[in-house]
């Protein structure tokens, strides 16, 4: 007796295939002729149909056996294959649907016969489908009570609204919001999809909703930013933002300040070093990772107690764009890649840094490479015209910022995490170009800060925008982040 499972030659594989095919086939037979026995002595053939597809899909299985291989035995481990097919879709709402034949198509075709229900036998698949959105004018009925005593009367609580008396709900609201500041669609263009569902409004409505809710949320945007500033490393950047109302003035200024778990954005009149303190205020204290913009140079000479932190990622890019015509430009690369690697080191399987390593490994041999950069930098004879030049100029004319990290594990070695957070309203500005008043400055950055906080900690920004508003209204603060 053969053992199937230890056997390797592929050819007699085939035929002991061959043989249990053989067999399948003789049974087939068997089968069917009781089949049609018992359908004589039953009165109809469902039984010989039931049996006849069950060996056909018998004989489908040993066929696919029979098939010699064309393949090589493999020799050493095989690759584990990449992952294929359709992507598992654990947030959907599952919906099972039944499909039955119409009554015209409920015919055999060999003898003219009623189908019946082959009992627990379906064709089974899914497929993602769609509800589209819709609107409806719900007429609210709040039931009101009396006592018999006549001294008391008290009416049912109606649902959120997205203001006292609104004739619009807390739900239309947020989504106008999130419409807006997390799908960067336009006020006018919401309008235009509203009307093609039906619902007549304008954008002044739209925009009133939107207003409403941010002067309720305001004061977890105060927080937020407070937390920010209370941190001792932070991350600043900005960019121009128009005056739609005067496009011949100045762009307003978005600055961004981020730290761990956080993004805050403020418009602001310009990127000046008095709109530099007034965000941070003038007592601020640590580390900010920036760029070499003059406003920050000047705010930190006049501040003992604050220093900047340079962006290595700005370095890189500069070396980078230079070597296809200065290949001599890819050994500040190489330093560069080195810095990241050794921050890696200190990175857990859980994704969390271990600052002690991390600090072990700046102090030591992330310092060594410094040094070594440094050395290199001060010795190169280039052009300062070329862009290699000006990649070297750079880096040596920044070195005291671009080393701080190197005493302090916290400083990232860039401010990706900032220019990250700013990326969804440059997506926006795209769209809707700007804000026409300062008003509109404030809600933006109002909503921007606490949607780009909120998907930074993946929370659904809808969901937490609406939870946000209900504990604001209890007198609540309600963060969306751990910290």
């Amino acid at each position: 007796m053969v053992d199937v499972a230890k056997e390797k030659d592929p050819e007699q594989l085939r035929r002991i295939a061959q043989t249990a095919l053989s067999e399948v086939q003789r049974q087939a037979q068997v089968i069917a002729s009781m089949g049609a026995e018992l359908d004589r002595l039953r009165g109809h053939g469902g039984a010989t149909q039931e049996a006849l597809a069950l060996l056909e899909r018998l004989k489908k299985a040993e066929e696919k056996t029979a098939a010699p291989s064309r393949k090589s035995p493999s020799k050493g481990k095989k690759k584990k294959r990449a992952r294929s097919g359709p992507a598992p879709q654990p947030e959907l709402e599952v919906e099972t649907r039944r499909y039955e034949l119409d009554e015209a198509d409920g015919v055999c075709t060999s003898c003219g016969g009623a189908l019946r229900e082959f009992e627990g036998q379906t064709d089974d698949s899914e497929m993602v489908d769609v509800v589209e959105v819709s609107y409806r004018l719900v007429k609210v009925q709040r039931q009101k009570y009396v006592c018999d005593c006549g001294g008391c009367v008290e009416t049912a609580l109606g649902p959120e609204r997205a203001a006292p008396g609104s004739r619009y709900s807390l739900d239309f609201a947020v989504k106008a919001v999130v419409d807006k500041y997390c799908d960067h669609l336009p006020l006018e263009r919401q309008t235009r999809i509203l009307k093609r569902h039906g619902l007549k409004v304008t954008s002044q409505t739209l925009w009133k909703q939107l207003e409403v809710l941010a002067r309720d949320l305001q004061p977890v945007y105060e927080a937020l930013r407070a937390h920010v500033i209370l941190q001792p490393v932070m991350g600043l950047d900005q960019t121009s933002w128009k005056r739609l109302s005067d496009k011949k003035r100045t762009p307003f200024q978005m600055w961004c300040l981020t730290s761990p778990g956080v993004v805050i954005h403020a418009i602001e009149d310009d990127k000046s070093k008095a709109t530099f303190f007034k965000l941070l205020g003038e007592d601020y204290e640590g580390t900010v990772v920036c760029d070499a913009m003059s406003t920050h140079i000047s705010a930190a000479r006049g501040s003992p107690r604050l220093q900047l932190a340079a962006c290595w990622a700005h370095v890189h890019r500069k070396f980078a764009e230079s070597a296809d015509d200065h290949p001599e430009a890819q050994r500040g690369v190489d330093f560069i890649r080195r810095l990241y690697e050794l921050d890696a080191e200190s990175v857990r399987d859980d994704g969390a840094v271990d600052m002690a390593a991390r600090a072990e490994v700046r102090a030591i041999r992330s310092k060594a490479v410094l040094t070594e950069m440094h050395t290199w930098l001060k010795d190169l004879e280039v052009l300062t015209s070329t862009s290699f030049g000006a990649a070297a100029r750079y880096a040596f004319g920044n070195w005291p910022n671009l080393v701080r990290f190197a005493g302090d594990a916290r400083i990232p070695l860039d401010n990706n995490a900032t220019e990250r957070g700013i990326r969804g309203p440059v997506v926006g500005r795209k769209n809707h170009y700007g804000s026409k008043s300062k008003r509109g400055t404030e809600v933006a950055s109002i909503f921007y800060s606490l949607i780009e906080t909120a998907k930074l900690n993946d929370l659904n920004p809808a969901a937490y925008l609406r939870d946000a508003v209900l504990a604001a209204r209890r007198g609540q603060t309600l963060l969306p982040t751990s910290v």
